[in-house]
């Protein structure tokens, strides 16, 4: 086998871990820029709903990549509708009190009847179709759109570590949020902000667990300008089909972690969570807060900014693998920071 038959999943899963280091290697070697610093490269095994993949987890510049083996046959898009899908999850009645945004898509859609719901699911997934996909080196962690993460700020000691001199310009803006309360009154409503910018350089992101800020610097703020800068660095955004292979595996399931949408504290509820917040069967982390978009390199976007309607299926669905958002992306448009991330990808292809 060449390098190239070697990085399709069929084959790359028979490989000996020597044999597979061996490829990441010549990848390394030969597609990644040599001004670029790769470290801590080891084999970690992933799995989600039964979908087992070993692969290799490395850093680039200290952000993290997975490497997603190819599939010249991966069967992408969805036209089955709500088959596979527990009718719970779905069908009337609905919860009394609608939000607008169940209100709109009862008044558009209906969804009273299976054949409604399976127009609607359709009409908001992407079209079944088989494409080629390269392998590639995908970014773990989708980022703030435009930016560089350059470390974590403790919000007890203040202590900053990462990129020292990338944060050295903002620090003292940066600190001025950890000022304490000069007043009892005052004091009673502190709180960290959840976000904040500093000036048009930098992005702030309180933790989940509120103990450290994560800290990022804008480089870009259009599509365009993200597809220009980050091609001179040997990276590219991926394509609609690249997303949506390296999210779901090319698997026949509406969802990653496969039909099951409860969200409630029953076991099956706790078991969904964990798959919503770990990693896929490919080691990518994705985002679940429905608060924002990824983008593409194309004008689709995924994921959305999605309002809690109570009803399981509505409440998912912009997590679908194969959902595309209603909304489409200018390629010169400002793309607000709390709106939108993104994540860098290598493609190992013969261009």
């Amino acid at each position: 086998m060449n390098l190239f038959e070697m990085m399709e999943w069929s084959n790359w899963k028979k490989l000996t871990d020597e044999a597979m280091l061996q490829v990441i290697g010549k990848v390394l070697m030969y597609f990644v820029s040599p001004l670029k610093l790769v470290t801590d490269i080891r084999l970690v095994d992933f799995e989600l709903a039964g979908v087992k993949c070993r692969t290799a987890e490395l850093a680039i510049d200290g952000d993290l990549f997975v490497f997603v083996p190819g599939n010249q046959e991966a069967i992408l898009g969805w036209d089955l509708g709500v088959e596979g899908i527990n009718a719970t999850a779905w069908a009337p009645p609905f919860p009394e009190e609608k939000s607008l945004l169940t209100q709109q898509l009862l008044t558009e859609f209906g969804l009273e009847t299976e054949e409604q719901w399976d127009q609607f699911v359709n009409l908001y997934t992407t079209p079944l179709r088989k494409v080629a996909i390269a392998p590639m080196l995908v970014e773990k962690y989708a980022l703030p759109v435009g930016t560089k993460y350059l470390g974590d700020l403790d919000t007890v000691t203040g202590e900053f570590n990462g990129d020292v001199g990338g944060f050295a310009e903002a620090e003292t803006a940066v600190r001025e949020l950890f000022t304490p309360p000069t007043s009892f009154e005052e004091s009673l409503n502190f709180s960290l902000p959840e976000k904040a910018e500093i000036g048009e350089k930098y992005y702030l992101e309180l933790s989940a667990d509120l103990e450290s800020y994560h800290v990022f610097e804008r480089r870009f703020k259009t599509q365009e300008e993200i597809i220009k800068g980050i091609r001179k660095e040997g990276f590219r955004l991926l394509t609609e089909d690249q997303w949506e292979y390296a999210v779901g595996g090319g698997t026949r399931r509406l969802f990653r972690w496969g039909n099951d949408l409860d969200s409630d504290d029953s076991y099956w509820g706790r078991q969904v969570r964990a798959f919503l917040q770990g990693a896929n069967m490919f080691g990518l982390i994705i985002d679940d807060s429905l608060k924002r978009y990824e983008i593409t390199r194309e004008s689709q976007l995924k994921l959305d900014h999605w309002e809690t309607t109570g009803i399981p299926l509505l409440d998912f669905l912009p997590l679908a693998t194969y959902f595309r958002a209603p909304r489409q992306l200018e390629k010169t448009e400002s793309l607000p920071l709390d709106e939108f991330l993104f994540r860098r990808a290598v493609v190992i292809d013969r261009k």
